[in-house]
């Protein structure tokens, strides 16, 4: 393999691809060491095509290169293999080693499930749809005097046309994703400001902003890094609130099934209802008009993002509720068991659900069965 192709190079190279980022050059090195990499190693992993194979490829870099907070043992036998999982309790313990070994149980293995999928739908201002994968390119279509264009395969971008069409009332598009998808790459807004999208969200956003502010609308999970311009503020309303950018990358975690909204600062500065101001490494927590700000860790809040889950002490009940969005999949709790653990760890979000479970199984006194598209949750 060629001497360029060191871990961090890939892992960094991977990163930007990710992001939308490749320079000319950096895209011709990364399709080179994909096109010299071996899918074979993939057979068992359930990819079903060549785009799948290289995106559960990328979760795996993007996990491997991930700094990480707390000391934790991985076990990736080859950087290919994206079935190695690593999770730990809460209170201190590690998985040993036999125990990352041990073959998914039976009432898992029979009955398994893929993850989710890079796909999205982009509504228009007409109603019409278009489904978003990997591997579009070129023109998808046009709106007022802006034309919907997939940039080299990395970002969903609205490009000015040389025509004199004008309207005197804003034109709305929507981008959104269902439970078990998240946007294959990112929204590129008319002003330059990215967007990418996790599972089961949805931002509403006008073709060009004219006024004297930009704003779009939320729900879900969603990831902004914004141009800033002090001159036309740029805001996201979601749930009755205001974020305001000011100069900034910020995530938005606001599920209807989840007990707070989250908002994660990861640089610059946002402003929240025009009264609380985040700094880099603040997290607010939202309740109504309540808001209690802290300092965290921001990585896992980005860590979808990335192509992997992060736990952090992290309940189980937390657990399932992403496992439900992003496999698309009913979680039912047997009465009367209620399980406090927590969890420590990370792993891909591009396994199989049967290895996640049999992760946390190893990792805590709970058993899980596969029914259909429900995952029912016991104690040991």
């Amino acid at each position: 393999m060629d001497k360029r192709f060191t871990e961090s190079y890939i892992g960094e190279l991977a990163h930007k691809y990710k992001t939308g980022t490749l320079t000319p050059e950096e895209q011709a090195d990364f399709d080179a060491w994909y096109q010299s990499h071996d899918d074979t190693e993939f057979v068992h992993s359930g990819a079903q095509d060549p785009q799948q194979v290289k995106d559960r490829l990328l979760a795996n870099i993007l996990s491997e290169t991930q700094p990480a907070k707390v000391k934790t043992f991985r076990l990736w036998p080859r950087i290919a293999i994206a079935a190695s999982i690593l999770l730990c309790l809460s209170i201190g313990l590690y998985f040993y080693q036999h125990a990352q070994q041990k073959p998914a149980s039976n009432t898992i293995a029979k009955q398994d499930i893929a993850p989710g999928l890079n796909q999205a739908t982009l509504t228009l201002a007409g109603g019409q749809k278009i489904v978003l994968t990997k591997g579009l390119s070129g023109q998808l279509a046009t709106q007022g005097n802006m034309q919907i264009k997939v940039n080299a395969g990395n970002a969903i971008a609205y490009i000015p046309q040389n025509t004199t069409a004008t309207t005197n009332q804003p034109v709305y598009n929507t981008l959104s994703t269902v439970r078990g998808q998240e946007s294959p790459y990112p929204l590129v807004l008319s002003d330059g400001t990215k967007v990418w999208l996790n599972a089961e969200s949805s931002i509403t956003y006008p073709i060009a902003f004219n006024g004297k502010e930009r704003s779009v609308k939320i729900t879900g999970e969603a990831y902004f890094e914004v141009i800033h311009n002090a001159a036309q503020p740029f805001k996201v309303e979601v749930k009755g609130q205001t974020i305001e950018d000011i100069g900034t990358a910020f995530d938005i975690n606001a599920y209807d099934d989840e007990p707070n909204m989250r908002t994660t600062l990861i640089s610059g500065s946002i402003k929240i209802n025009n009264n609380t101001i985040l700094h880099p490494g603040q997290q607010a927590l939202q309740q109504g008009q309540n808001i209690k700000v802290s300092n965290i860790d921001t990585e896992g809040a980005i860590a979808w993002k990335n192509g992997y889950f992060l736990f952090d002490h992290e309940s189980l009940e937390s657990i399932m509720r992403k496992i439900s969005r992003w496999y698309n999949v009913d979680i039912a709790y047997e009465p009367g068991q209620k399980i406090t653990t927590g969890f420590l760890g990370s792993m891909t979000r591009y396994s199989n659900v049967s290895e996640v479970l049999s992760a946390l199984e190893a990792a805590g006194k709970v058993k899980f069965k596969i029914e259909g598209r429900k995952i029912i949750v016991t104690k040991k």
